[in-house]
């Protein structure tokens, strides 16, 4: 039985071959696009439940790709880029994107991850009937949110942990989608709800 239908946007061949090798084996059903308007058009007629996409295509960014699709459908996507600097990644995020990996990639990570958060998404759709199981947060991530509870704002963790504040903000991201929330204050509830801080 399928997990479902990916849709892998890259331009560069072997690294599709490579995905659509890896994500056959873990019984998902594999769509591929070169391109963004190939992409969108997948999207519109295939209906795939997430995409993985790269950041540089030849016709235009990945980043521009993801914010056509969410105008149109709310499905994961996890961007795939050799970019790593914290503003594009925060950017990419921001834009609606459900995480980040930087080439090289391990593709058993990207599974992985790809695992993850398609069962973030559905379980967001079974909680309506029965309790939520979120996934576990990181040492990092609780005393992040531990921080948040003090008040102390973006800038404030940074410096107090040491991270950049395009870091900080990338963690912020995360613990919303493992929390299923939006924001701080929600997250703050959820976790004491949820007795994880």
């Amino acid at each position: 039985m399928s997990k479902g239908k990916v849709l892998v946007v890259d331009d560069e061949p072997q690294i599709r071959s490579i995905l659509a090798l890896y994500l056959a084996e873990n019984e998902y059903d594999v769509l591929t696009a070169g391109d963004g308007q190939s992409a969108l058009e997948a999207v519109d007629r295939d209906m795939p439940d997430a995409v993985v996409l790269d950041v540089m295509l030849p016709d235009m960014d990945g980043l521009e790709v993801c914010r056509m699709i969410r105008k149109k459908r709310d499905i994961p996507i996890i961007y795939l880029s050799s970019l790593q600097q914290s503003e594009t990644i925060v950017e990419g995020l921001e834009l609606g994107g459900d995480d980040y990996i930087t080439k090289p990639f391990d593709p058993n990570e990207l599974v992985a991850r790809l695992n993850a958060v398609l069962r973030r998404t559905r379980g967001w759709e079974r909680s309506k009937d029965g309790p939520a199981v979120y996934e576990k947060l990181t040492e990092r991530e609780r005393l992040i949110l531990q921080l948040i509870e003090k008040g102390l704002n973006n800038k404030e963790i940074a410096e107090q942990l040491n991270l950049t504040e395009g870091t900080v903000k990338v963690y912020n991201h995360t613990i919303f989608q493992k929390l299923q929330v939006k924001n701080r204050t929600q997250a703050i509830v959820r976790a004491k709800e949820e007795r994880l801080i």
